[in-house]
């Protein structure tokens, strides 16, 4: 598969060459997004070798895919919604609900970020670009790219010459379909928050990959018939009025009216152990000490990426302002219950906000603590210390934010549910 996209000449174009068993070529070409024509070239592996060279004589890039959707789709027959309700649900139908309601959301975050050029295939859990499953190298390559993006955006300079070219290459890394017309360059990327939905495009590329090598893995090791789990977290609506009084208490104290998600209130609370991340911080968290007890907020989208793998300490290469992150890359709470909400609403992705949406309540293990002087993305604790304290009001911060690098230092306990 070779794809070549050219802002000059108005090119987004893939092509992808075949030989058979029987040593015919073949190939299939078109505008990305589209299905292209397919036509036999003739015979031979000297055919097809040359064909190659023409086309990357022309300036096409060969583009690493796992597989084309259908190909992908082989992997594995098994329903991702029908494990996840079987794996998170265990049989308790308020549950299995709310997994199905986050796959649905999940894959129309996916559809709107991507222009309804990228899907998620319920039947396999994958992301297909237009021209297949991308490899890991071509997201973190891309993850450079989109950092880079944010000044041109910003002062809407997307006529230069560096920006396009970034923007060319972006393309021939996770190819998706552009406008016809020439000058599309200047509408892929219009403000901050088309920045923010292609860094949230790539989280969701990083997963899907994670699944597809998971699923061929597993493919190849597990017994016949016997299926492998995917999610190792026990998950159960709380039925505990205790419980319920106390969080509701800890969300109204650290309750802001500044805050645009402070409107919301508690609806479902859901008791959640995840196992390795649980296992991990019995043996490193809870023995760094400083617990406190603390929300953190992420959009309903990424659940169940967060149910199967845990919490994650973003990549280096993400631009400070997608991700919202003053110190680095850690793993960020708060004790302001709306400070977190908000990232949970979808107040700083600058679109539309989530009336229901969700925060975990965990146990961080914040050992001593570092009260920064200062923000940045290469800020870190100095030696000795073991997360971050930004005291609002005092150190730099309108808002207390907790920071933890390590993500064994976390155990998450509850799911909230909010809604108006």
């Amino acid at each position: 598969m070779f794809v070549l996209t050219d802002v000059g000449v108005n090119n987004n174009k893939f092509w992808e060459v075949s030989i058979d068993p029987s040593g015919s070529v073949s190939s299939r070409n078109g505008r990305v997004g589209s299905a292209g024509q397919s036509r036999v070239l003739g015979q031979g592996r000297s055919l097809f070798e040359s064909k190659i060279r023409e086309k990357t004589r022309k300036g096409y890039r060969e583009i690493e895919i796992v597989g084309k959707p259908s190909a992908a789709g082989s992997v594995d027959k098994a329903s991702l919604v029908s494990a996840a309700e079987e794996q998170i649900g265990r049989g308790d139908p308020v549950v299995a609900a709310l997994v199905r309601e986050l796959a649905a959301i999940n894959r129309h975050q996916i559809l709107a970020a991507s222009g309804g050029q990228m899907d998620l295939d319920l039947s396999t859990g994958i992301i297909s670009t237009p021209v297949g499953v991308v490899t890991a190298e071509n997201v973190t390559r891309a993850r450079g790219l989109l950092q880079g993006f944010e000044r041109y955006v910003t002062a809407q300079d997307v006529d230069e010459p560096a920006y396009v070219g970034m923007l060319e290459d972006y393309l021939m890394l996770v190819p998706q379909k552009v406008g016809a017309k020439r000058g599309w360059h200047r509408d892929f990327l219009v403000d901050l928050e088309g920045l923010t939905r292609q860094g949230a495009l790539l989280d969701q590329l990083e997963a899907s990959i994670d699944i597809a090598a998971q699923r061929v893995k597993d493919a190849e090791t597990a017994a016949a018939g016997k299926p492998v789990p995917i999610f190792d977290v026990a998950m159960t609506v709380s039925e505990d009025p205790a419980l319920r009084r106390r969080i509701e208490a800890f969300y109204e104290r650290g309750r802001n009216r500044m805050h645009v998600s402070h409107r919301l209130k508690v609806a479902r609370i859901f008791d959640v152990s995840l196992g390795d991340m649980a296992r991990r911080y019995a043996e490193d968290g809870a023995k760094v000490g400083g617990i406190m007890e603390l929300w953190h907020g992420t959009r309903a989208h990424n659940l169940l990426s967060i149910l199967k793998s845990g919490l994650i300490v973003p990549r280096q290469n993400g631009s400070i302002h997608v991700s919202g992150r003053m110190f680095g890359n850690g793993v960020y709470f708060s004790d302001q219950s709306t400070k977190s909400l908000n990232y949970a609403y979808g107040y700083w992705d600058g679109g539309a906000k989530d009336n229901r949406c969700y925060m975990f309540l965990a146990d961080v293990a914040m050992g001593r603590p570092w009260h920064p002087d200062r923000t940045g993305s290469s800020v870190k604790p100095p030696a000795g210390y073991d997360s971050v304290f930004a005291r609002g009001g005092r150190d730099i911060v309108m808002n207390n934010e907790m920071i933890v690098f390590r993500t064994s230092q976390v155990n998450l306990k509850h799911l909230v549910e909010f809604e108006l």
